[in-house]
């Protein structure tokens, strides 16, 4: 598997909940000099990190659950919602890998906008409540947005 695309991937009102949630502006969320590489570039966003180091590193990690339980990983090896402000063109971002072994990532939007997550040569739009699922072990890149204030994701990487 390359990739698939699962529309609607979250229960609905669940969904809106974790949505008004991560784009509250009491959500913390922090800056980051560098998006994929930290080179010296123009590039940089926002996270939180639910897990990260073998364990939980967030009061919000509770309400992910539900969807851990839907992917029921083997193991997580970090969950982490980004936040890439707007730009006036749409910028693509260095591609990457996110771990040098064979590893899943999930990528569920938050927002719908005109960004969204490059793997290959395919481009997959971010739509609220679309998931990506992926080998995360293939190149992929991330990009901005210009038609809404920021584009939201929460990133999800498991064995």
């Amino acid at each position: 598997m390359i990739y698939k695309v699962v529309k609607n991937f979250y229960d609905k009102d669940k969904f809106k909940e974790l949505q008004k949630i991560i784009q509250s502006s009491d959500f913390p969320f922090y800056f980051n000099d560098g998006v994929a590489d930290y080179e010296k570039s123009n590039d940089f966003y926002f996270t939180h990190s639910f897990y990260k180091d073998n364990k939980p590193n967030s009061n919000y990690y509770e309400m992910l659950l539900p969807i851990i339980n839907i992917i029921k990983p083997k193991a997580i090896l970090r969950i982490t919602a980004n936040l890439y402000p707007r730009t006036e063109k749409l910028h693509h971002h260095k591609k990457h890998i996110d771990y040098n072994y064979k590893n899943y990532g999930l990528i569920l939007s938050i927002n719908t906008c005109d960004g969204g997550t490059q793997i290959g040569d395919k481009f997959i739009p971010s739509i609220e409540n679309q998931a990506v699922i992926f080998d995360a072990d293939t190149p992929h890149n991330s990009t901005t947005c210009t038609n809404q204030k920021g584009r939201w994701n929460i990133n999800f990487n498991y064995l």
